[in-house]
């Protein structure tokens, strides 16, 4: 279990490799993922402010203060708005795993999308792992530089279990959607869904990653140090 502690109105986990995830209750979003690389340094991998939680495809919980509390997980977020519901709970593991899991009651959808820097991770690469993903592919490479927006369509039975991991990929449903590295800065982030779609998608000063399709689902993120 992370440390975690409370300033204000921003919740900070802190594994102990010292890497840490700062979250917002204002709109449930985080606001930092700090990441030391393989030189021990520290990295900030996303822009700032550059998450969001959306319900229904709205941004009006993304105005809204949620209710935070402490849990064996992580930290669990909640809003009421409108007759809808919603929880996000955040977590991170020893193992660089940042966990985002998220519920609601009376909405059609419930998504999340998560901004990582250019500055942090220069001239990055997106590799959709899905049957049905569709992106421009690059003859006879490895590589595909994000450059515009690209979707993973999920396909139930198509599961990225690691044995090696600690949390059970396989019985939570999450399926390895889409891997992200960044030869400069060495370092990998695997995404793992519950949800039905991945976008990912090149903008201004970073690459979003944005998930939809599900009312209940989970998102995970492994950070890792290329050896």
């Amino acid at each position: 279990m992370p440390s975690i502690k409370k300033e204000g109105a921003v919740w900070t986990l802190r594994n102990t490799k010292g890497n840490e995830l700062k979250v917002n209750e204002l709109g449930a979003r985080i606001v930092s993922m700090r990441f030391r690389n393989k030189d021990f340094k520290n990295c900030f991998l996303l822009k700032d402010e550059a998450s969001v939680v959306l319900v229904d495809g709205g941004e009006d919980f993304a105005n809204v203060t949620w209710q935070g509390e402490q849990t064996l997980e992580g930290v669990k977020l909640s809003a009421t708005l409108g007759g809808k519901s919603a929880t996000v709970t955040y977590s991170i593991s020893n193992d660089n795993e940042i966990s985002i899991k998220y519920e609601a009651a009376g909405v059609a959808d419930i998504s999340t999308a998560v901004t990582f820097s250019a500055d942090a991770l220069p001239a990055m690469n997106f590799r959709a792992c899905q049957k049905g993903a569709d992106w421009e592919k690059i003859a006879d490479e490895k590589a595909y530089p994000v450059t515009e927006t690209a979707e993973v369509e999920m396909e139930l039975g198509m599961f990225g279990y690691d044995p090696g991991c600690p949390i059970d990929y396989l019985n939570a449903g999450l399926k390895n959607a889409a891997n992200l590295y960044s030869e400069a800065a060495s370092i990998d982030v695997i995404v793992y869904a519950t949800q039905d779609k991945i976008h990912a998608e090149a903008v201004d000063g970073g690459f979003a990653i944005k998930t939809s399709g599900a009312t209940a689902g989970q998102t995970v993120y492994m950070i890792k140090n290329r050896k």
